[in-house]
């Protein structure tokens, strides 16, 4: 299968089968594709959208929503991403400098007059 941006890659859906509840057939036929709901979260996570704005191809969003709760509630989720924290690749870990806070000084605020400058830089301006 070609995997798009927002759906598991076969290797991903092998690493995260065995957490998942629910076996392939119910009492009424197969189940719902599990692999589908987790790409819906993909792409909710990714898009930011609210929940009826869920395409199509992932199910009912109603659906959708309910089982994502039923999920947290069971710690399906939270098993998935201790094993995932567990297998993390730091090789392209990036940290976004936009959450970094600088000292006021450090970003080129305007000094303020009369300010004491330290001992050892007073005596530099004679000559």
């Amino acid at each position: 299968m070609d995997h798009l941006v927002d759906e598991l890659s076969d290797e991903q859906w092998e690493l995260l089968k065995p957490l998942v509840p629910g076996g392939g057939k119910g009492k009424r036929g197969p189940r719902s594709n599990n692999r589908r709901f987790l790409n819906g979260l993909l792409w909710m996570t990714r898009s930011g959208a609210r929940w009826r704005d869920l395409p199509e191809r992932f199910g009912n969003y109603q659906t959708v929503k309910r089982r994502y709760y039923r999920w947290i509630e069971m710690g399906v989720l939270d098993r998935m991403f201790e094993l995932l924290a567990s297998e993390a690749d730091m090789e392209w870990l990036m940290i976004d400098s936009t959450v970094i806070r600088a000292h006021q000084h450090a970003a080129g605020a305007a000094k303020k007059k009369g300010e004491r400058m330290p001992r050892v830089w007073a005596g530099l301006g004679e000559g």
